[in-house]
C-alpha cells in the first residue's frame, strides 16, 4: 500500500522463497522481536514506496519524451539556421529548468567553435579556439561534462565570468553528433534554477533533446551547403557570361574554390587557348611565368597586398600588359583573403605612343640646342656692342631676345631631361659632394633675384658631412627649388635655405649607381637634408597630392605671371629619388611652403 492505497500484493511461494530466506526473516524476526506477519508488511510498504517511485519517474520520462518528440518536430520547421539555433537554445533551458544555455558549432576549416548566445531576440556569434574550455573539450572528445562547481574544473576559465560579469555555478554540456555520429558542436546549459545541480535524469534528458536538435541543425547545415553550393555555381555562371564580352581581360579567383573565371580577352593575353578549360591551377602557374609571384605570395598570405604590375608577355606575340587587382569581400586588412580580381589592359599601343613621343622629343630637344646656342652668341656679341653702339630702343628689344633665348634654352633642356628620365636614360653618377659648397654657389648665382624683389635671402648651415650625389643634378635641383620660392615670395618677403643632418626615414634605395662609393656606415641611420622655405601664397592639400606630377601647375595669379611646363617639381623629384633620396613638401593656404629633399651620407 501507498499512502493507504491498494497498488499490488506480495505473494510468498514456495518455489520462490529458498530455506536460506526462510532462516534471514527469521534472525530479522528474532532480533527486532516483532512477529513475521509484522516484518513482511513492513517490507510491503518499502517495497510499494520504490515502486511508485519508479512509475512516478517513468511517467515524467514519457512526458519528457513526448516533450522531446513535440520540439523535434518544431525543431524540423525551423528551416533557417538562425532560428533554429535559437528555438534550440531556449528549449534546451525551459526543459532543464536552467538559467541559460549556449550552443556551439564547429568550424573544421578555422579549426575554431562557433559560438552562439541568445540575446532576447537576437543571436550574438563569437569564435573560439576548438579544444579551449568546457564546451572546446566536449566539441573535441565527444565526451558529455557536468560540473557541479564549475570552479573546481580546470575545464573552466574564470575570465569568462569577469568579462561577462555572469556568475557560473554548475555546467551541464553535450557533444552534438550528426546520425553519421560525427561531432558538429557542443551544447552547453549553466546553472541549474534552485540553485540544485544537474541530475542524472537532466543528463538522460539532454542527450535525448541533444540528438534531437544535432539532426536538426545537420539537416539544415546540409540542406544551406548544397544550397550555398548550388548559388555559388549560379553566381560563378553569371560572373562568366557578364565578362564574357569586356574588352579588357577579367580573371577571378577564389582562395578556397578551384574553380576561376578567365574571360575571352584575358585569355588572348595570358596565351591560353580559347576553349581551353581552365582550373586555379592553370592560371596562377601562367601567373608564375610571367612574374606574378606577388599573387602567389598573397594567396599564401605571405604579403599583406598585391598592387598593379607591368608586364611584357611574349607568346603569342609581344604586348606590354598591365595587371591591377582588387580583393574580394575583404573590407579591411587583416581580415580573411577570400580571393581577388585582377583586371588585365593591353597598353602595347600607349606604350608604343609614348616611346615615340619621348624619342621625338629628345631628337628636337638636341636639334633645338644648336641654333639656341648661336642665338644667344649672337645676341651677346650685340649687348656687348661689338657691332657698335645701341640705341635705347635696340637695347631694350636686345634685352628681349636675351631673356627669350634664355627661357627657351630652359624649356629645351627640360624637354630633354624629361625624355631621358621617361626612356631611364638618365644618368646619374655618384660621387662624394659637399652640399655646403653647392648651395654657397646657387644661392650667389640666384641673390640678384632676391634683389629684385628685396626678398631676404637667410642661409642656415650646419656643416652636414658629405653626400653621396651627383653634383650637377643635385645643383638643377636646388636651382628648381629656389627658383620657385622667388617666384611665390611676395615683394619684401623672406626665403630661408636650410642644410643639417637629420634622422633617416626608411624606404629609400638608390636606384643608379655608377660609382664605387659606398653609403656611410657611420651615421646608418641619417641623412642629409636640404629644404627651401618662404612665405608666399602656400599650397593647399589637394594641390600637394598633385604638384609632382607632370605638367601640373597651380591656378594662380603668379603662375599665369611666370610662364613654364609644370615639369619643374616632377624632374626634381626623380632626379633626387634616383640618388635614393626623398621629396616633399610641407604647406598651409596662406602660411608659406616648404620643399625639401634628402640624400644619403657619403663615407
Amino acid at each position: 500500500m501507498a499512502k493507504g492505497k491498494l497498488i499490488g500484493n506480495i505473494l510468498l511461494e514456495k518455489n520462490l522463497v529458498n530455506e536460506d530466506q526462510i532462516n534471514e526473516a527469521l534472525k530479522v524476526q528474532k532480533t527486532s522481536g516483532k512477529p513475521l506477519g509484522n516484518i513482511l508488511v513492513e517490507l510491503g510498504y518499502i517495497t510499494s514506496s520504490l515502486i511508485t517511485e519508479a512509475l512516478n519517474i517513468a511517467q515524467k520520462r514519457e512526458e519528457q519524451l513526448a516533450q522531446l518528440l513535440n520540439v523535434s518536430s518544431d525543431m524540423v520547421k525551423e528551416m533557417e539556421l538562425t532560428s533554429l539555433l535559437k528555438y534550440t537554445m531556449d528549449e534546451a533551458v525551459r526543459i532543464l529548468d536552467a538559467d541559460r544555455c549556449t550552443l556551439y558549432l564547429v568550424d573544421e576549416n578555422a579549426n575554431e567553435l562557433r559560438s552562439f548566445i541568445a540575446q532576447r531576440a537576437e543571436i550574438q556569434e563569437i569564435r573560439m579556439p576548438l579544444g579551449k574550455g568546457v564546451a572546446g573539450y566536449v566539441a573535441k572528445t565527444g565526451e558529455m561534462v557536468n560540473l557541479e562547481n564549475a570552479y573546481k574544473s580546470p575545464l573552466f576559465d574564470p575570465k569568462t565570468d569577469e568579462e561577462t560579469g555572469y556568475k557560473t555555478r554548475t555546467i551541464l554540456c553535450i557533444p552534438l553528433k550528426s546520425k553519421n555520429d560525427k561531432i558538429i558542436g557542443a551544447l552547453q546549459a549553466l546553472n541549474k534554477k534552485g540553485g540544485g545541480t544537474f541530475s542524472f535524469n537532466d543528463e538522460w534528458l539532454f542527450k535525448s533533446y541533444g540528438s534531437c536538435a544535432a539532426n536538426a541543425i545537420s539537416t539544415v547545415l546540409s540542406d544551406e551547403e548544397v544550397s550555398s553550393d548550388t548559388k555559388a555555381a549560379e553566381n560563378m555562371e553569371r560572373l562568366s557570361l557578364t565578362v564574357e564580352n569586356i574588352p579588357d581581360g577579367v580573371i577571378m579567383i577564389s582562395k578556397e574554390e578551384d574553380s576561376v573565371v578567365v574571360n575571352p580577352a584575358a585569355r588572348w593575353m595570358l596565351g591560353f587557348e580559347i576553349n581551353k578549360t581552365l582550373d586555379k591551377k592553370d592560371t596562377l602557374e601562367r601567373f608564375r611565368e610571367i612574374g606574378l609571384v606577388n599573387v602567389l605570395k598573397w594567396l599564401e598570405s605571405d604579403i599583406e597586398d598585391i598592387f598593379p604590375q607591368e608586364v611584357i608577355i611574349r607568346e603569342p606575340e609581344t604586348r606590354v600588359i598591365m595587371i591591377d587587382f582588387a580583393d574580394i569581400g575583404r573590407h579591411a586588412k587583416g581580415e580573411n583573403k577570400k580571393g581577388f580580381v585582377a583586371v588585365l589592359k593591353d597598353i602595347t599601343k600607349e606604350k608604343e605612343i609614348e616611346r615615340i613621343k619621348s624619342e621625338f622629343i629628345a631628337i628636337a630637344s638636341h636639334e633645338f640646342i644648336s641654333p639656341i646656342t648661336s642665338i644667344k652668341n649672337a645676341t651677346s656679341l650685340l649687348v656687348q656692342g661689338t657691332l657698335g653702339p645701341n640705341t635705347d630702343s635696340q637695347k631694350k628689344f636686345l634685352k628681349m631676345i636675351e631673356d627669350s633665348t634664355e627661357y627657351l634654352a630652359y624649356l629645351t633642356t627640360t624637354l630633354l631631361d624629361l625624355s631621358l628620365i621617361e626612356s631611364n636614360r638618365m644618368h646619374i653618377k655618384l660621387d662624394k659632394v659637399n652640399l655646403s659648397q653647392i648651395v654657397k654657389s646657387v644661392v650667389e648665382n640666384t641673390q640678384y633675384m632676391a634683389k629684385e624683389k628685396e626678398i631676404s635671402l637667410i642661409v642656415k648651415d650646419d656643416n652636414p658631412p658629405p653626400v653621396l650625389a651627383d653634383p650637377y643634378r643635385t645643383r638643377q635641383s636646388m636651382l628648381a627649388l629656389l627658383d620657385n620660392a622667388y617666384k611665390f615670395t611676395p615683394n619684401g618677403g623672406e626665403i630661408v635655405v636650410n642644410i643639417k643632418l637629420t634622422e633617416k626615414k626608411m624606404g629609400t634605395d638608390i636606384k643608379d649607381n655608377d660609382s664605387d662609393a659606398e653609403v656611410n656606415t657611420k651615421h646608418p641611420e641619417k641623412e642629409v637634408e636640404f629644404s627651401v622655405k618662404d612665405n608666399g601664397l602656400g599650397i593647399s592639400l589637394e594641390e600637394q597630392e598633385k604638384i609632382f606630377e607632370k605638367f601640373y601647375q597651380i591656378e594662380s595669379a603668379i603662375t599665369r605671371e611666370n610662364y613654364g611646363m609644370g615639369l619643374g617639381l616632377s624632374i626634381c623629384k626623380d632626379i633626387v629619388e634616383a640618388q635614393g633620396g626623398r621629396l616633399w613638401v610641407e604647406s598651409k593656404k596662406g602660411e608659406g611652403s616648404r620643399f625639401a629633399f634628402t640624400l644619403p651620407v657619403y663615407e
